[in-house]
């Protein structure tokens, strides 16, 4: 049966992603993935991404069209070029709606480049409000963005009626970067990443495991911005200089086998063998899940972020966090917090302290963390955030 289409209600919104899972990268922009379908429990919802391959590979001049949990991906495989956003622009533009969002009310773009110039014109062709949500670090050291690139994002830009960066401090350097709309106007609106907060939830049973406290790590391992081998030399400084001190630490997630083998064979030279450290892969969100329930202690030592999913992941399942002070991360930590300990990038004596005085929790710091979780990242708090920006964009 066709859907009637009451706007009081529901909105038709095409979503424009820089980023997105495909079969080219199958987690890139997963957190974009999480806003579409949170967004997708009140508005109808598709979303469109190009990932330009090479010459020969057989993904090249395919689409795919699938319908997930509610809402529509249509994803294409144009033939790369230079620049790659010349094929971006052009095969997002060949795209035509499906029935539910036949005509939009909003363009929603998530990251300004290179998808962003398609979504400009998208939103002119229909003359509907263009929405941005950005995720991107970049705008922590502008200066390296080339000058044609802020040419193009600062373009698409002037067309926004909404900036919705994912924290605050993303937003005040986007602000810096010039990001504003013809008028001169930012209208920004801090809109934070989503979490399933009826996935990640907190173990039913007391954590007990002979091999001490149970540390966790989850995210791409990339050593420039996430800084693994710190975590690795930090932890065996604290073998060497607290023998009493038992631990055991679990590495989720990198899709390089040969990146993994070069970790793994790290720790092993500074002593750290299984099953105290542990580099397990990418998993599946149920097992990064269920991992976060057995543990005490999330651990990031990054170098640079906006405001990970992890942390809220951690967060939902009644778990604190140990993490640098960089992006937007601090504020979701006020000092004192039992949510987590804010350290310094590269600093690993603050990091084995904090190792150190990671308490266990009781049931009501569990109850307050995952509370913090679910009235600020949930499907449902996202959601109604996301309608607010649109109704106002409205306007």
């Amino acid at each position: 049966m066709e859907k009637t289409h009451d706007k009081t209600k529901s909105l038709r919104v095409l979503h424009i992603a820089s980023w997105y899972p495909s079969k080219v990268h199958g987690s890139l922009g997963n957190f974009i993935q999480r806003h579409v379908r949170a967004i997708a429990t009140k508005h109808y919802c598709e979303v469109w991404y190009s990932s330009p391959v090479s010459e020969g590979n057989p993904l090249m001049g395919t689409e795919e069209v699938l319908d997930v949990e509610g809402f529509i991906e249509r994803k294409t495989y144009p033939r790369a070029t230079k620049p790659g956003v010349r094929a971006i622009t052009r095969s997002l533009l060949t795209l035509s709606p499906g029935e539910d969002i036949a005509m939009p009310d909003i363009v929603h773009l998530h990251v300004a480049f290179p998808a962003g110039r398609a979504a400009r014109i998208l939103a002119e062709r229909w003359g509907v409000p263009l929405v941005i949500t950005e995720h991107w670090t970049a705008y922590h050291d502008s200066q390296n963005i080339p000058l044609w690139r802020r040419i193009s994002m600062r373009r698409t830009a002037a067309d926004a009626a909404a900036f919705c960066p994912v924290t605050n401090q993303l937003g005040s350097k986007m602000r810096a970067f010039k990001m504003l709309n013809t008028r001169g106007e930012s209208k920004y609106i801090t809109v934070p990443n989503v979490v399933d907060t009826e996935l990640f939830t907190p173990s039913s049973q007391v954590n007990s495991d002979s091999l001490g406290v149970k540390l966790l790590h989850v995210s791409s391992l990339d050593e420039a911005q996430k800084n693994i081998t710190g975590i690795l030399h930090s932890l065996a400084t604290l073998q060497d200089s607290r023998p009493d001190f038992k631990f055991c630490m679990k590495f989720i997630g990198g899709n390089n086998s040969e990146r993994l083998s070069k970790l793994s064979n790290y720790a092993t030279s500074l002593g750290l063998c299984e099953p105290c450290i542990s580099f397990v892969g990418q998993l599946p969100l149920e097992e990064v899940a269920e991992n976060m329930r057995m543990a005490d202690g999330l651990i990031l030592f990054s170098r640079k972020e906006n405001f990970p999913c992890v942390i809220a992941e951690a967060w939902a399942s009644g778990i604190s966090v140990i993490t640098t002070d960089v992006g937007g991360i601090a504020e979701h930590i006020p000092e004192g917090s039992e949510r987590g300990f804010l350290i310094n990038p590269d600093d690993e004596l603050a990091l084995i302290e904090a190792i150190i005085n990671l308490k266990p929790r009781t049931d009501s710091q569990i109850e307050a963390i995952r509370k913090y979780a679910v009235d600020n990242f949930s499907v449902d708090a996202v959601a109604a955030e996301y309608d607010k920006v649109y109704r106002e964009a409205l306007v």
